[in-house]
């Protein structure tokens, strides 16, 4: 079997959309890419792999057949071959050797267009519909925060925020964690997700459509009505979202969900932001975790240097210095007062020679004694309520 660089060498040549749309796919398969990328411009269209996180060119397609290989996606994933104008969504199923390949790898594909100045933009993201999914243990969380979350999971009531920007693995907690609650006394677990990137046998999965027949808001009122222990949102996103989840929280559901703010703490301001009345945040809110991801440092090559274990490059990661990604996390807990540090988290993992500082600097700035905002912002200088938080 060819391997990824052999594949993507040999699809420069081919004039075929449909092989070349395979080669593609097999290539991402390969390299575990959780996106792929097609940019059209005037001479070709860019084609790029998103690895561990990172963007990475991979090929080149000629102008003449950018048309086709779009047109091959948009046949796969049911979309309108004649409309270029407007954005569409939608997605497929394939399997490494066609559809009816034995005992291949199913990947699950996500697909949204856009109308760009050559031609239509292409993103597809990649989801391993048979893979194994990552526990908790799996997802770098010290033992003392490992110990607190666990401790959250086994309440009752109450809401779990996951908290950070797109793309920091939030949404990976959360099926980590309904997995977990899986393992105890039998729950009725029903999610409501957009989209539901992974099925979890056991658990009712509702999905958000875009006809807004089913939206948040709707389902969650609609679920309560069929008595679930446990409630995932994908996300808090609305005014209307944000009370459905506190009065589910508040009447003896364990709720989880998502939440955008950059560091752990600035939930309690969010909340309040959206329309929460502070009295109801320690009633409510039972842990938020803030969180990012780094790329794990390749054990095969790391080296020792002056500043802590660095990348290297082999043939085992590709030339890349890294395999993988592990995250960083910090916790806060109203109730109970607890606050951890994404700072400590992140220096503990350098010093480990789990990832490395380079790594971590790209991700969230300098391992400082305090939490980590994003680069040439204060978001606390914004938001006074956080510096009386902290």
């Amino acid at each position: 079997m060819l391997n990824a660089s052999e594949l993507l060498a040999r699809a420069e040549s081919l004039t075929d959309s449909v092989q070349l749309v395979d080669r593609i796919l097999r290539a991402g398969l390969l390299l575990h890419a959780s996106d792929v990328h097609i940019d059209p411009a005037a001479d070709s269209a860019r084609v790029r792999f998103r690895i561990d996180g990172m963007l990475e060119d991979v090929l080149r397609i000629p102008a003449a057949m950018q048309g086709a290989v779009t047109s091959r996606l948009k046949v796969l994933a049911s979309l309108d071959i004649a409309e270029r104008r407007a954005p569409q969504d939608g997605g497929f199923t394939w399997r490494m050797g066609g559809a009816g390949a034995f005992g291949a790898q199913p990947l699950d594909v996500r697909m949204a267009t856009l109308p760009v100045r050559y031609g239509e933009r292409v993103t597809l993201r990649l989801l391993e519909t048979g893979g194994q999914r990552l526990g908790i243990d799996d997802l770098g969380m010290s033992d003392a925060d490992r110990a607190a979350f666990d401790g959250v999971l086994r309440r009752p009531h109450g809401l779990v925020l996951l908290t950070g920007p797109t793309g920091s693995g939030k949404t990976t907690t959360l099926y980590a964690a309904i997995q977990e609650l899986l393992k105890g006394t039998p729950l009725n677990i029903i999610t409501v997700e957009d989209p539901i990137e992974y099925e979890i046998p056991g658990v009712a999965q509702a999905e958000v459509d875009s006809a807004d027949k089913v939206n948040f808001s709707k389902a969650l009122k609609s679920l309560l009505r069929h008595d679930p222990d446990v409630v995932m949102i994908g996300e808090i996103r609305d005014a209307d979202s944000l009370d459905a989840a506190v009065k589910a929280a508040l009447t003896g559901h364990l709720v989880l969900s998502t939440l955008h703010t950059n560091d752990a703490k600035s939930t309690v301001t969010r909340l309040v932001d959206m329309g929460l009345d502070p009295n109801l945040v320690p009633a409510t809110l039972r842990l938020a975790v803030a969180q990012r991801l780094v790329r794990r440092l390749c054990p095969e090559c790391r080296v020792k240097g002056a500043r802590g274990w660095e990348a290297k490059g082999c043939p085992a990661c590709g030339g890349r210095g890294y395999r993988g990604r592990i995250g960083l996390f910090e916790l806060y807990a109203p109730e109970s007062g607890l606050s951890t540090s994404m700072a400590d988290d992140a220096r503990a993992k350098v010093e480990a020679g789990v990832t490395s500082e380079a790594e971590v600097m790209r991700v969230v700035g300098a391992l400082g004694d305090r939490a980590l905002p994003p680069v040439g912002a204060d978001h606390r200088a914004a938001h006074p309520q956080v510096r009386r938080a902290r």
